[in-house]
């Protein structure tokens, strides 16, 4: 079991912010309160989980003050026929693709809009949001560079890249713009389409709350 500030830390790690930003984003006024879970003084009070769970609300309250269960909050999937549905499976959306999808699926998420698409993961950055929040989950479909849909967005693998961003051309077609939501925190990056190894349309977004 994680101690208090481990806890924090893992949460912390998987937004992608420093523990500053942090901070700032959960809606504390300055991070030392975070820093004093970090020495030891003090540990994770309701009032913090609170704050952290309101902001984003796939993490486990129960988990952050006990350390016992799950990070996330897992609800149980609906029961679907034997090979249908969208296959998830349970990890975060870079890894998923990055492992070929040679793994088992967790589950199949049975909604029949999006049945064809070819994998459903985690989205655990923070570039786009709010559109697509840290937590949710992320129906992918396997795309190709010649149709590209401007203003979409796009699961983009290249050798140095590896994220979720909005596409856009610039005056070259061949020139592609990758574009966050989030551009307090993230600045455009310019790429060649030729650099594109793996490309995924994002078809839908799963948002869970706690209630």
């Amino acid at each position: 079991m994680l101690d208090t500030w481990h806890r924090l830390e893992r949460v912390i790690k998987w937004t992608g912010l420093s523990v500053n930003s942090f901070a700032l984003n959960i809606g504390l006024k300055r991070s030392e309160n975070l820093y004093q879970i970090k020495r030891g003084n003090n540990g994770i009070s309701r009032d913090l989980a609170n704050l952290i769970t309101t902001k984003y609300p796939t993490v486990s309250k129960g988990w952050l003050l006990t350390g016992e269960g799950d990070m996330f909050i897992e609800s149980q999937p609906a029961t679907v026929p034997e090979g249908g549905g969208v296959p998830y499976y349970g990890m975060d959306v870079l890894s998923a693709v990055e492992s070929d999808l040679r793994s088992e699926p967790r589950f199949r998420i049975n909604v029949p809009l999006f049945n064809d698409c070819d994998l459903a993961a985690l989205n655990i950055g923070t570039a786009m949001q709010p559109e697509i929040p840290a937590g949710s989950i992320v129906i992918l479909k396997k795309w190709t560079v010649p149709a590209i849909i401007p203003g979409e967005a796009y699961l983009v693998v290249t050798q140095y890249f590896r994220g979720i961003r909005i596409i856009r051309f610039g005056e070259d077609p061949t020139d592609i713009q990758l574009l966050a939501s989030n551009t307090k925190q993230y600045d455009p990056i310019s790429i060649r389409s030729s650099e594109i190894t793996k490309l995924f349309i994002v078809r839908g977004i799963i948002i869970k709350k706690s209630l």
